[in-house]
């Protein structure tokens, strides 16, 4: 294929997908255009084609982020505190499935087609299971805060690790803590505090459905 028609056959989602493979690769502050136009075999002005600038090319990056959510696939048959749990579950497994990425997406809101079905169609089964609209946006923002920021305690937990100085089995600073901290997988806690959320989440909705 020649660059010609490989610039034709750029798509925005296209683009977004190979800028998000050289943040994985390289990190956000490697990157460039001109990077990513060699990545793609085209010039970095074919690129601003598709995009106004590098801030609207992010934004698409982060909504390929969330399209590794799949959305038609959730619960959508079960109560919303389990397609709301299974939704949290699987928007955590897309971004960190992108450590070097995470920070971007914290950083903007999500602007893409399945983002936009999942909160329309999360408003409205909550608001079919009693939960007027605003108070089920502010269920679906409290869930959304805490995976995101769950997601950036982890992308660098590589780091983090090296970092922690914990005091081996058995040495004069092995304490409790660090007992507890050698005998739990790091990040386990996510379902723990994602499943005590929703469950005050659920009983904090429960006047609007008459208990």
């Amino acid at each position: 294929m020649s660059s010609q028609q490989s610039a034709r056959s750029l798509t925005r989602a296209s683009i977004a997908h190979a800028a998000l493979g050289l943040i994985d690769a390289a990190g956000i502050d490697a990157f460039s255009m001109r990077k990513l136009g060699a990545r793609l075999g085209v010039d970095a002005m074919v690129i601003y084609r598709r995009f106004e600038d590098r801030e609207d090319l992010f934004d698409e990056v982060v909504a390929e982020m969330h399209r590794g959510v799949d959305v038609s696939g959730l619960p959508w048959e079960e109560p919303w505190p389990v397609l709301v749990r299974a939704y949290g579950t699987a928007l955590c497994d897309a971004l960190l499935a992108h450590p070097p990425a995470v920070l971007l997406f914290a950083r903007r809101p999500v602007r893409s087609a399945d983002a936009t079905e999942w909160a329309v169609r999360a408003l409205l089964k909550m608001a079919d299971e009693g939960v007027p609209s605003p108070d089920a946006l502010q269920v679906a923002r409290c869930v959304n805060e805490f995976v995101v920021g769950h997601a950036l305690a982890m992308s660098n937990q590589d780091e983090q690790a090296k970092r922690s100085g914990r005091p081996e089995e058995g040495s004069a600073g092995f304490s409790v803590l660090a007992a507890a901290a050698a005998s739990t997988e790091r990040g386990g806690h996510f379902d723990l505090g994602l499943t005590a959320m929703i469950d005050g989440l659920r009983r904090a909705t429960l006047p609007h459905q008459g208990a």
